[in-house]
Order: structure tokens, then C-alpha cells, then sequence
């Protein structure tokens, strides 16, 4: 997440997550998913101007029309919520300039509210720690707190409890939105009835790789327990993971629940070829990305 004052307005920058690792240990008393996963924030953003109002309340211009402008949306209930908790000093109105796409498991929506949350802090000097944002970023929604955080975590429970990671080494991306979208809750649905969660992976391999610094074994250690259902109930996503293995990537996984599809690079120079080469067979949304070096700064 990157903070850039501008006059009395700040612009924060929200960025993308891709799931290195997620596995699913069952269902909680409470109905949730136990999970773990190695998230990391990457360099697709989306960009919020915050600016205090003359007047009270909270308005909120989103450059998507498809998504809500109001209450609904995820950026508008964190000023909101945030204003409930501590009492924010004025109104406030926030520009939402999308570029992650809504829906595709890259975390566009819980990076916003994470970004207005630590925006507002930052812009009206609420003298808030990373902790004590995440108490109501949690209420909001699991994924918000890892974006508190930023860089690399391990992530567990419903996705609330974040322990950041060391990354040695910088990785690069190729990310790939197909059309059609996997809704989360139905890939939860068809991955219980379905029996795909029996056999448990661990999240150690993938921290052990990160630490090392060698991107291959990163590559080699990539794990969504997601992966086999979003092939199922969206047949692009396996279309897309073709396609990237066929220009060149070595490997390509979901992120989140789907349909975006990544692939792990070492070398920019590489990731940029074989996004290039799979632009130029038609596919509309592709990002060249890299992971973010440092956590969030509040």
C-alpha cells in the first residue's frame, strides 16, 4: 500500500493479492472455513483520493459503474464503520479508481477497505496501529487485515489472523482474468460436497521457499485447494492455464476462489514475454506484476 499526500487530499494506492498456498481444514462452529494461506500483495492497483468533506457523512464516486457507489460497497462501510468506532473529525469522500478486477480472487475489494482504513488514519492523524485497525477491518471482512499488513503473510482462522513472512527475493507475475467468474460461495459449496479438502497440504514448503529466495522452488511449491473446482465451474480458468503453458509460463494456479490465473516468473523480462505472447491470442485482462517489498506503513 503506497500514501501520497496531495494538498488536503491523500491518494492511496491498494494493491492486488495473489494466494501462494491455501489449503481448507474444514468448517468452524461458526460456519466459516478454517483456513491457511500464504497471500501476497502485488503491484496491480486500484487508487483511492481521500479528502475531508465540509460537511458530515461519507460519499464514495467509483470509476466502475457496475459496482455499488454507496453503503454496499466495501470502502464506503470502512469509513463508515471506522467513523462508529473512533468518531473520524469531519465528513469524508472518497474517489475509487478501479483497475483490479471485481470478483477474480485478487483481493480488490478487501484491499479498498484496508486503503480507506489506514488512509483515514494516516489523513486525519487518528494515531492508529496496524492492531488496532485490524479489530474492525476483521468485522468487515477476513481477507482486509492481511492488506493491513501488506508484503507477504501466512494467514489463518477465516483469514484474520496474519503473521507476516520474510520474501528473500523478489517475485514476478503474470496475472490473467477470464470472463467468466467464479462466485466464492459456490466454489466453497462444490468443494465440501465434493470431498476435495480429505487429503491436507502444509503451508511449511512454501514459507521455507520464500525464505530461500529461490524463485523455482516458490514455483515448484504453489498450492490452491481451489484450484480443481474453479476448473470446473468456470472452464476458461482451465483454458487460461493452457494458455499461459503454452507461451511459456511454467505453471499457472488461481488465486483466491478464481478465475484469475497467475504465473510465477524470477526475471521481469520474462514475465513481460509471455504476457505479450498471450495479449496477442486475444486474452483481454492480463497484468504484469511483481510482489510489494515492504508492509504497510500506517
Amino acid at each position: 500500500m503506497k500514501f501520497t499526500p496531495n494538498g488536503d487530499s491523500l491518494i492511496v494506492d491498494c494493491p492486488a493479492k495473489v494466494n501462494l498456498f491455501l489449503e481448507i481444514h474444514g468448517i468452524r462452529p461458526d460456519g466459516y472455513h478454517e483456513i491457511e494461506t500464504v497471500m501476497q500483495a502485488v503491484t496491480l492497483y486500484d487508487r483511492l483520493t481521500l479528502r475531508p468533506r465540509g460537511q458530515s457523512g461519507i460519499s464514495l464516486d467509483c470509476s466502475d459503474p457496475t459496482l455499488p457507489q454507496g453503503a454496499e460497497n466495501l470502502a464506503y462501510r470502512a469509513a463508515d464503520l471506522l467513523d462508529g468506532t473512533v468518531g473520524l473529525p469531519s465528513g469524508v469522500s472518497i474517489r475509487l479508481d478501479k483497475q483490479i478486477p471485481a470478483g477474480a480472487g485478487l483481493g480488490g475489494g478487501s484491499s479498498d477497505a484496508a486503503g480507506v482504513l489506514a488512509g483515514l488514519n494516516r489523513l486525519f492523524g487518528l494515531g492508529l496501529s496496524v492492531e488496532d485497525l485490524c479489530r474492525p477491518a476483521s468485522e468487515l471482512g477476513s481477507d482486509i487485515p492481511f492488506f493491513l499488513y501488506g508484503a507477504t503473510a501466512l494467514c489463518r482462522g477465516r483469514g484474520e489472523r496474519v503473521s507476516p513472512v520474510p520474501a528473500a527475493a523478489p517475485i514476478h507475475y503474470v496475472i490473467c482474468c477470464p470472463e467468466q467468474p467464479v462466485p466464492t460461495a459456490e466454489a466453497y459449496r462444490t468443494l465440501d460436497s465434493a470431498g476435495l479438502t480429505n487429503e491436507k497440504r502444509s503451508a511449511s514448503f512454501m514459507l521455507d521457499s520464500l525464505q530461500s529466495g529461490d524463485i523455482e522452488r516458490v514455483r515448484n511449491h504453489v498450492f490452491n485447494r481451489f484450484g480443481e473446482v474453479a476448473e470446473r465451474l468456470a472452464p476458461d480458468v482451465g483454458r487460461t492455464k493452457n494458455m499461459l503453458a503454452a507461451h511459456g509460463a511454467r505453471g499457472a494456479w488461481v488465486s483466491g476462489s478464481g478465475s484469475a490465473v497467475f504465473a510465477v516468473f524470477p526475471a521481469a523480462e520474462d514475465a513481460a514475454t509471455v504476457a505479450r505472447r498471450v495479449r496477442q491470442c486475444g486474452c483481454r485482462q492480463v497484468f504484469v506484476a511483481r510482489s510489494e517489498k515492504t508492509t504497510t506503513e500506517t
